[in-house]
């Protein structure tokens, strides 16, 4: 017998209980993390979806949708085509766009098919286009 009347065998009982109920309250914590973190991965991923980098994330090659008119293209005897001020006001907003919802510029760069310095120089211009001052035409 052990103390006030108890014996050993209850003692052993009554400590198993308790470290078995301190490990369901354990599981319960883990669970309701796990649910916290499930939602946060659910609410993460529509915010990647509404950004249009879920496809980034997701591992596709090419996760923007580039308008084709607006990519970067090469005229006659590699002339430099679609180069308007429109078209390019239009490009280096959505340049802007994307570099300011978290690409990099490298990625963009690959997405649009030209290289880096091009969003370099539009980004060290503040995305900003600069109208024709007609040099060098003729």
């Amino acid at each position: 017998m052990g103390k006030g009347g108890l014996s050993v065998n209850d003692l052993v009982l009554a400590a198993t209980i308790h470290r078995v109920k301190c490990c369901e309250d354990k599981i319960a914590q883990f669970e309701q993390l796990i649910s916290t973190l499930t939602a946060q991965m659910a609410q993460n991923r529509t915010e990647l979806a509404s950004k249009g980098l879920a496809n980034l994330v997701m591992g596709t090659t090419t996760p923007l949708d580039i308008p084709r008119e607006l990519r970067p293209t090469f005229g006659r005897y590699r002339a430099r085509g679609n180069r308007s001020h429109n078209t390019v006001q239009k490009r280096w907003g959505i340049w802007k766009a994307q570099y300011e919802s978290g690409l990099t510029v490298k990625e963009i760069a690959s997405a649009w098919g030209c290289h880096h310095s091009s969003i370099v120089n539009a980004k060290s211009k503040n995305f900003t286009a600069r109208k024709s001052s007609g040099r060098g035409i003729k």
